[in-house]
């Protein structure tokens, strides 16, 4: 989100955040202080190396694992395609819901899928399948919805299943405590740009993770022997400070986006415009909210709020530039006329309640516009 309370406002912090200053400063410092390929066997390279692996120290530590737990990544869509395509038994089909990412569901599709379903809030109803299974993935909290999933009861099917659990937790990183998913035992994807770190790097993070996956490409022993070429040592040590701050705030970061999103739910509401929260806001992301605005034409809501600045989601685009609902939306019952009047809201950390009641102020405003329009 913007600072200027004039605008225009950001509301689409679950697509990524602009990366915190010292995370900037840390990145330009080891990339002009450690040059050379990590791989190389010179006193360079050498020197290199110890930066990498301090950076994966760091992330490490915060997260509560052994430093060889965690495997760099180009960002949560590799730590997906890693996880999903490599643990457990890659004959038997993954056990998910239709609320994943496209990374984790086309990547399960190459393996066959066996579905739970999902219930009217955006949570799967966990249950032990009939068929044996290979994996069980589920994100730790729905990107469009932001509806936190039981990983818990997943991990306890997984468990009486004999296969692994893996957690998409893109969305939960400074925002929900993580401890309690990688006590579970899953291997635990993260982003760390949607919480202050650099684009081009994530991570796959649980215990004795490394010991369960197979490359998904070859030519190189880098990586723990996972991930082929050169890795930049650079951005492991930035988004490992973007971790390390993400996991230390998480707490005060978690009350102040609740608060952000209140006030924009408030005012909101207050100008008397028609909605239906999809988001259960006792039981997800404390930034994020998924709305659908009732008697609004839904091909021209995202293009109306982006003129008057601001700038919200909604899900995927056909070719024709008409919106697609999200998956989950169908499978939390929603008509599909409805969801295509959704918009999702997704807010920062900073502590701006004052620009966030005048962001819903004005996102009524536009809806009440529009519906008069139709």
């Amino acid at each position: 989100m913007n600072a200027n309370e004039k605008g225009p406002w950001f509301c689409d912090a679950n697509a990524g955040v602009p990366a915190l200053p010292e995370v900037v400063e840390e990145f330009v410092r080891v990339e002009q202080e450690f040059p050379a390929n990590p791989s190389s066997a010179h006193a360079a390279g050498r020197r290199a190396r110890g930066a990498l692996e301090h950076a994966r120290e760091v992330a490490a530590q915060a997260m509560h694992v052994a430093r060889e737990d965690v495997v760099f990544t180009s960002g949560g869509t590799e730590a997906g395609n890693l996880a999903v395509r490599g643990l457990g038994d890659t004959n038997l089909p993954v056990l998910m819901g239709d609320l994943e990412h496209p990374a984790v569901r086309e990547s399960a599709a190459q393996r066959g899928t066996i579905s739970w379903e999902v219930d009217e809030s955006g949570c799967v109803v966990v249950t032990r399948p009939r068929e044996s299974v290979g994996l069980v993935a589920l994100v730790h909290a729905q990107s469009e919805v932001g509806t936190l999933q039981r990983v818990e009861e997943a991990a306890a099917i997984a468990a009486a299943c004999g296969a692994p659990v893996f957690v998409d937790a893109a969305q939960t990183l400074g925002r929900v405590p993580l401890d309690p998913v990688i006590d579970t035992g899953a291997a635990v994807a993260l982003s760390p740009h949607k919480a202050g770190g650099l684009r081009g790097n994530g991570l796959l993070v649980g215990h004795g993770v490394h010991k369960h996956l197979r490359p998904l490409m070859y030519g190189g022993g880098q990586e723990l022997g996972l991930r082929p070429g050169t890795p930049s040592v650079a951005l492991a040590a930035a988004n490992a400070l973007a971790i390390e701050i993400a996991v230390r705030d998480c707490s005060q970061r978690a009350e102040i986006m609740s608060r952000n999103r209140a006030a924009f739910v408030e005012a909101l509401l207050a100008t008397g415009c028609q909605v239906q929260v999809l988001t259960p806001l006792q039981r997800s992301v404390p930034n994020t909210i998924m709305m659908c605005f009732e008697g609004v034409e839904g091909r021209s809501l995202l293009p109306a709020l982006d003129l008057a600045g601001v700038q919200a989601s909604h899900g995927s685009a056909c070719s024709s530039g008409s919106p697609t609902p999200p998956l989950v939306l169908s499978s939390m019952n929603v008509s599909e006329h409805l969801a295509r009047a959704c918009a999702r809201f997704s807010f920062d950390w900073f502590d701006r309640g004052s620009a966030c009641a005048q962001i819903g102020a004005l996102v009524g405003s536009v809806a009440l516009r529009l519906r008069k329009k139709k």
